[in-house]
């Protein structure tokens, strides 16, 4: 059978990582106030969550967490992202009871992750530029492998305008000043992630034909670091990935055999294309181009479509990358939907919707699930 095989790349290209490291809810949101700067030089960060009432599920998940003496240390100084009882109460935490009853590790995880040590990150510190800052908190997740180092996991704060976001959830007010740091207060609670960007794509069924055009393009890269499964497995790299279902896989695959695979063909006739019959080295590329190098939530997009590169770039450096555009809710805090556009997909955009399509973070990376492949020739 002869496939027909268009608009796809012809040659190898290697995988370019950036390497850098994370996580969260969207929901409709309203800011209740406008940016604030306060000064309370006589009280610690612990005394402010004890003594605020506001605060009172954080402060039990403070004190599960065993963090009442990191936070009244005054020789020290934090930047605390933190979500106020509403936000608890929003994801289901509704009493100090049910808080002061997870579990230590898991307490520990989430407040760990929601503060950063050994500066003061202040409103007018968080850069406008695309798409956020990196900082390591408090939580490691142990020591990598030919590393003494403690790998610590990191967040990524951003800001457009007057709004700051902490990952992808929006922060409500800002700059409030306590003798060991300072305190954002955010909408939600931001957890920290527990997969690798390799875990969260393989074991998920509707990108089991993504896969296989991952391992169809490796199959093109001679030195296994520089493999696409190198880099969604490397806990260091600090990826996006716009993953297309199995649904949206199928459609390519019909339309690059020019209709010889029907849709309605089993499974096994769309791995066995893409195995067998797909050049190896057009597979790394539509890979690649589903790729950037830097983690970009919904929020780090802009309400018009802009081109952004992706790793393809690094072996096709004029390509004018993938064009994003982000569809912001009322009040411009959370995101409705994403649309992402190839140049090769004849103005159609996939989109990528709620409630969990997209921002779907990792310890490497975040993905964003869509419903087309996207095609950069």
């Amino acid at each position: 059978m002869k496939y027909i095989l268009k608009n796809i790349i012809k040659q190898a290209l290697p995988v370019i990582i950036c390497i850098l490291a994370i996580a969260s809810c969207n929901k409709t949101l309203e800011r209740f106030s406008s940016p604030i700067a306060t000064t309370q030089n006589s009280l610690t960060i612990n005394d402010f969550l004890i003594s605020d009432t506001n605060y009172s599920l954080l402060n039990a998940l403070v004190i599960r967490a065993g963090l009442t003496a990191t936070l009244s240390d005054k020789n020290n100084t934090f930047t605390l992202f933190a979500p106020n009882n509403a936000a608890f109460r929003a994801a289901g935490f509704t009493t100090t009871a049910i808080v002061s009853g997870l579990p230590v590790a898991s307490a520990a995880g989430i407040a760990g992750y929601l503060l950063v040590p050994g500066r003061e990150y202040t409103f007018a510190d968080i850069p406008t530029t695309f798409p956020n800052i990196q900082l390591p908190t408090t939580l490691s997740i142990g020591v990598l492998p030919g590393t003494p180092v403690p790998f610590k996991l990191t967040i990524f704060p951003s800001k457009r305008g007057t709004t700051v976001w902490v990952n992808n959830v929006a922060a409500l007010s800002f700059d409030m000043h306590f003798q060991n740091g300072i305190v954002h207060t955010i909408s939600g609670i931001v957890s920290p992630p527990s997969l690798l960007l390799a875990q969260m794509i393989y074991v998920d069924p509707q990108f089991t034909m993504f896969d296989s055009l991952i391992a169809r393009g490796d199959a093109a890269q001679p030195n296994p670091a520089l493999k696409i499964d190198s880099a969604l497995k490397n806990p260091g790299a600090n990826l996006t990935v716009f993953a297309p279902t199995n649904t949206a896989v199928k459609a390519f695959i019909n339309a690059a055999s020019g209709g010889a695979i029907p849709l309605a063909a089993p499974d096994a006739v769309f791995f066995g294309f893409i195995r067998t019959s797909f050049p190896a080295t057009s597979a790394q590329g539509i890979v690649l181009y589903h790729i950037m190098g830097v983690r970009a939530f919904s929020v780090n997009f802009p309400s018009t479509a802009t081109f952004f590169p992706t790793l393809l770039n690094g072996g096709v450096p004029t390509h004018p990358g993938v064009s994003v555009q982000s569809f912001f809710k009322t009040g411009g805090l959370s995101v409705d939907s994403i649309k992402v556009l190839g140049v090769a997909n004849g103005g159609i955009p996939a989109t990528s919707k709620p409630p969990s399509n997209f921002d779907k973070n990792a310890v490497n990376g975040v993905v964003h699930i869509i419903d087309k492949v996207l095609l950069p020739f």
